[in-house]
């Protein structure tokens, strides 16, 4: 994707025609969030989804102040439409050796990738899973990773001075707020390139096996609804985009990949 940073998106409003809280350049084919602050709080996507141009102020407030709208998580949804369409799928998910961990958040995905890396593991991916034709691979080179006190203990996790530090301060925090934080901070991890046959599917550090499509399914929709996303509803209306007809692509992939792995 051609993703750029401006000072300001121009938008020819005389052109556009107004989809809930969107505007849509059907010249440019073209759908733009426009938050109504005294400095440009906008985000655009033009040509089909492959151009996407925002603010740095859109960059810099919380998304409860610009339209309920993440930029990552809505890049990401993109992305996933574009991997499905060539036969792949996107989940939130971890691989180490040929094993691909999944869950709901808290499940304990991280302590079991790191479980399994510090008794010898290759750490094949983390955070984020691209699967293609029963192969894993990661979605990022570089991930951040969220680490709580107990997974740093078990799972020999080295902090520097810095982290050791951020932790004590995020535990005081979680304290006060626990409805807001938690205990955790975030490390910075560089992927290798390798990929891996997938031969096993566990859910978060439970070991249970998962060999239901149906189950892997609401699991990887869970994290990447995109059918929930206005910002990519708004483009389907607008252009046709038959976002539902994607869905049903996804869900196919996923039931023909996790009965490859469970025969």
């Amino acid at each position: 994707m051609d993703y750029r940073v401006v000072k300001k998106i121009d938008i020819n409003k005389e052109r556009c025609v107004k989809i809930g809280e969107f505007l849509y350049d059907k010249e440019v084919d073209g759908l733009y969030l426009e938050s109504p602050w005294p400095f440009p709080v906008q985000i655009g996507m033009t040509e089909n989804l492959s151009k996407c141009q925002i603010t740095p102020g859109f960059l810099r407030l919380p998304f409860i102040l610009k339209g309920w709208v993440n930029e990552q998580i809505l890049l990401r949804l993109v992305d996933l439409l574009a991997l499905v369409q060539k036969g792949r799928i996107l989940m939130h998910g971890s691989v180490v050796d040929n094993t691909l961990i999944v869950g709901f958040p808290n499940a304990g995905k991280t302590y079991q990738t790191f479980k399994m890396v510090q008794e010898g593991g290759q750490l094949i991916s983390e955070e984020l899973t691209i699967i293609d034709n029963g192969d894993a691979y990661a979605y990022n080179k570089v991930t951040r990773t969220c680490f709580s006190p107990s997974t740093v203990k078990d799972c020999g996790i080295k902090l520097t001075f810095v982290e050791k530090i951020k932790m004590f301060f995020s535990g005081i925090r979680a304290f006060f707020m626990p409805f807001m934080f938690e205990h955790a901070i975030w490390k910075e991890y560089t992927i290798s390139p390798k990929s891996a046959k997938i031969e096993k599917i566990v859910y978060g550090s439970s070991g249970r096996e998962v060999t239901d499509w149906k189950e892997f399914a609401i699991l990887c929709e869970n994290e990447f609804p995109f059918m929930a996303s206005e910002f990519l509803q708004a483009y389907a209306v607008a252009t046709g985009l038959d976002i539902l007809d994607i869905q049903k692509k996804q869900r196919k992939l996923i039931k023909d990949f996790v009965e490859s792995v469970y025969k």
